[in-house]
């Protein structure tokens, strides 16, 4: 596959709160976990190093799997224990319960050939709101930005990463960023197929769902992310 080399990080290892204490990366859709649909979509598009942070159960073959130290402290402390292994220039950073994966990874990896000096590209979904997990960065930056938060990091929000980050937001038709956070939404997914229409990315507070920023007034596409954003709670 042509373009940028990329590598990719799953988070799956939120306690799943809204699915009522039930493990999201281990649910089915169309007969797959939703972990491994995501790594299938992540290796799909070319990532050649795909890195599961969750329990040890969430893995499958040719993953690297690691868990953020203590569990459940959040995305942000679950992205910072998946990058010291992360090798590529640009780095997918998916949420293991998205509904469709492939169209997620396939649309980021398509925006990539026009990357320039932006530190990341994120869908955006009908209701305006930029889905940090259903995004790609790069590695680099995403480091930088790691270590200069010394450390602070457990139950930390990703505003905290990414706030000033030069990001390109890229809107994504339908339900493209829609993922599973209530029992609700899986029934949704499985009567559906994966064109569902499920409630997109809303932020869980833990490792395993997405986490969102507000809708912005429109604006030049390739902008720093907005400080004002916050998470819903």
């Amino acid at each position: 596959m042509t373009g940028p080399d990329i590598d990719a990080v799953v988070l799956a290892g939120g306690r799943g709160r809204r699915m009522g204490g039930r493990d999201k990366a281990v649910l089915r859709l169309g007969g797959e976990r939703l972990v491994d649909r995501a790594v299938a979509a992540a290796r799909g598009a070319g990532a050649r190093r795909i890195v599961v942070v969750g329990p040890a159960h969430a893995g499958t073959g040719g993953v690297v799997i690691v868990r953020e130290d203590p569990p459940f402290t959040g995305p942000l402390a679950a992205l910072a224990a998946a990058l010291p292994h992360v090798r590529a220039e640009w780095m997918l950073l998916l949420s293991c319960d998205l509904v469709r994966p492939d169209a997620v990874c396939a649309l980021l990896r398509a925006q990539l050939a026009d990357a320039r000096d932006e530190g990341g590209i994120v869908l955006r979904d009908d209701a305006g709101r930029d889905q940090w997990l259903a995004g790609v960065y790069r590695s680099a930056v995403l480091r930088e930005r790691v270590d200069s938060l010394d450390g602070q990091l457990a139950h930390a929000p990703l505003r905290r990463l990414l706030d000033g980050l030069r990001l390109r937001s890229v809107a994504a038709t339908g339900d493209t960023t829609a993922d599973i956070d209530e029992p609700a939404d899986l029934e949704r997914a499985v009567e559906g197929g994966d064109g569902v229409s499920t409630r997109s990315a809303r932020s869980t507070g833990d490792g395993g769902g997405n986490e969102r920023s507000e809708p912005d007034p429109p604006q030049n596409p390739t902008r720093p992310a907005d400080p004002e954003r916050r998470r819903p709670t």
